[in-house]
């Protein structure tokens, strides 16, 4: 399959690479301000951009009949009505994290739901300075699963099911997740540590083989992934 590379940061080369030693063919690099022409180019886009890039690409993509993989995060809930909707015309897979280990995280999660109920979570997550969103995407996702209302900018005392998610930033990490659940005199922590993108990449790879033969849906990478 062809592949466009919209976004060309450190995740946009980390994937120009794994994809390149694939054998898979890179016909187009697109970075802010270039234009979408190379979409017309491939078969798959593949998007590790900004924000405000996703839906006119998306846009492009759909005139043109391509598929696309979507690894962009920060979208707001309008934003991310919008992108859902264009799986009724293109296929799409879209995910905050192409990590293996953070769909093994959400599934050991879903398996444990029914017993820690009653139990507080926090959820705190890690990444380097350079990181425009805050919380991550993940930590979001991840905050999803439980049963409660998702605080990022707590004052105060915690309330009873709230689910906070806080952000630190700083040097050069390349993500970490880890999911406080805590009772009265016990605590369970599950925590994610990715050290290289290479491991994010090979997730993309994973979602090009899903993709190839969709002719049109909005899936995740718990889709991909078979969860």
């Amino acid at each position: 399959m062809k592949v466009a590379l919209l976004g060309y940061g450190r995740m946009g080369r980390e994937v120009n690479s794994v994809l390149s030693e694939m054998g898979v063919e890179i016909v187009g690099k697109i970075r802010k301000g270039d234009s979408f022409e190379p979409i017309k180019l491939c078969d798959v886009v593949i998007e590790f951009a900004l924000p405000e890039a996703t839906i006119p690409a998306l846009e492009y993509a759909k005139k043109y009949g391509k598929k696309y993989i979507l690894g962009t995060t920060g979208h707001n809930e309008e934003q991310m009505r919008i992108i859902k909707s264009f799986g009724d015309h293109i296929p799409i897979v879209h995910s905050a994290n192409f990590s293996v280990g953070i769909a093994l995280l959400k599934k050991a999660i879903k398996s444990i739901l029914s017993y820690i109920t009653d139990w507080d979570v926090e959820i705190c997550e890690i990444h380097h300075r350079w990181k425009k969103d805050s919380p991550s995407g993940t930590a979001l996702s991840i905050a999803s699963l439980f049963d409660g209302s998702i605080i990022t900018n707590r004052t105060g005392m915690r309330k009873e099911k709230d689910i906070g998610v806080f952000g630190l930033r700083g040097g050069d990490v390349f993500g970490e997740h880890t999911v406080f659940i805590f009772s009265d005199g016990e605590r369970l922590e599950l925590t994610h540590r990715l050290s290289s993108r290479k491991a994010l990449a090979k997730g993309v790879a994973m979602a090009l083989e899903f993709i190839k033969d969709k002719e049109k849906g909005y899936y995740t990478f718990d889709d991909v992934f078979q969860l």
